[in-house]
């Protein structure tokens, strides 16, 4: 539930973030990519989403959102 409550948040950053995330290769799967997005919600508090990307297809996918702690 600590996690579900920034979902919609978490959707509505990664379609109108203006910042590029920080990306990094997956240091345990070579063909990845992960990108993390930083995003505060209305009531103030920050929380990040995670990305992954398949370097060979390109396809991305929804990995977690959690709050900074």
């Amino acid at each position: 539930m600590r996690r579900l409550k920034f979902f919609e948040a978490a959707i509505e950053l990664i379609k109108n973030s203006r910042f590029d995330p920080k990306s990094k290769e997956n240091p345990n799967k070579n063909g990845e990519i992960l990108h993390r997005f930083a995003g505060i919600t209305k009531e103030k508090e920050l929380f990040f989403v995670q990305i992954k990307a398949d370097k060979k297809t390109g396809q991305k996918y929804f990995i977690s959102v959690f709050p900074h702690d």
